[in-house]
């Protein structure tokens, strides 16, 4: 094995220790690095109709404002819709009378308090874990500003990383990055689709705060499984304020609807012929990832898959780099 393929291991494990010993702040460079690349996308649409500085400074304003937006809004609004809820479900309490049994009365009343524990629970935790969401979210968006730089000073000094052949090095990292590239456009397709679907779906039931829920809908998407768990709880809190129990019912079907549209429909179509792999292998690869590493793991085992499947090709396999 040559140098360089031994170099790039090195360069892969030390990245995987990095995230493993300091998760919070390398994950909010990674998600500063999703968006850079999401940014280009409305940028080099509005290109081709206007100039292509001011199209760049659109899309900055429309995808960090969004960022910016579901950010937040979701603590306020999970906190203080938590705290409606666990107040209205500490103040039911059901007597006896000669219609309900005291056995029956006596489980409601109990599962009532377990629900108000359990909603006062979530509240601290995610009070407790907000300064270090705070922390990474100022991170993510100085890394989104920061990253254009930081793509040309490694493509400028790329070479200097390898020692075998600096320009195949350089060319496998451009290869790299184009495939990763590749998937995040067409997940902002995806994201795009069940933003939409969200956000139109709870502004017809008369859900409150559809447009956050839309906006939260499409930034979190990004992130395989746990983004729809993030929209679960604001939108399940918003659809029991706004409608009770028939609310809670149509945010559930609201969050059916748009997960198995995606599942099913849009993210085979869009980024089947983006990746080239199997979908159980996906699926496998981000759930190992998130074992080992937690919620960053779900966002690296994409990408971690990407570069093992190209290094395996240029490396192993001794395919021919693209030297575009």
């Amino acid at each position: 094995m040559k140098i360089d393929a031994i170099i790039l291991l090195i360069y892969l494990i030390l990245f995987l220790l990095l995230i493993k010993f300091s998760p919070f702040i390398l994950g909010a460079i990674i998600i500063g690095f999703y968006f850079s690349i999401i940014i280009d996308v409305p940028a080099d649409f509005l290109s081709k109709k206007i100039n292509k500085k001011i199209s760049k400074i659109i899309s900055y304003s429309i995808i960090l404002g969004l960022l910016v937006y579901s950010i937040t809004k979701f603590f306020p609004i999970v906190i203080t819709q938590g705290k409606n809820i666990f107040n209205n479900l500490s103040q039911l309490s059901i007597t006896n009378n000669d219609k309900i049994p005291n056995w029956v009365s006596e489980f409601l009343n109990n599962s009532n308090k377990q629900l108000s524990n359990f909603a006062l629970d979530i509240i601290n935790k995610i009070l407790s874990y907000t300064p270090s969401f705070i922390t990474m979210a100022i991170l993510i968006i100085i890394t989104t500003i920061a990253v254009g730089n930081l793509k040309w000073y490694v493509a400028k000094n790329a070479e200097s990383l390898f020692i075998d052949d600096p320009k195949k090095g350089k060319n496998f990292l451009k290869s790299f990055y184009t495939d990763f590239e590749k998937f995040v456009k067409g997940q902002v397709l995806v994201a795009a689709f069940v933003g939409l679907i969200v956000g139109f779906l709870s502004f017809a039931f008369k859900i409150e705060g559809a447009f956050f829920l839309g906006s939260l809908s499409f930034i979190t998407d990004f992130i395989p499984f746990l983004g729809v768990i993030i929209v679960t709880i604001p939108m399940l809190m918003l659809g029991w304020t706004s409608k009770g129990l028939t609310g809670l019912i149509i945010g559930l079907v609201i969050l059916i609807i748009a997960n198995q549209l995606e599942s099913w429909v849009l993210a085979p179509k869009i980024q089947s012929s983006n990746l080239k792999i199997h979908w159980f292998i996906l699926i496998v690869s981000i759930l190992i990832f998130a074992d080992l590493f937690g919620f960053i793991g779900i966002l690296i085992a994409i990408p971690t898959l990407l570069f093992v499947k190209r290094y395996w090709k240029e490396y192993i396999l001794g395919g021919k780099y693209d030297s575009r």
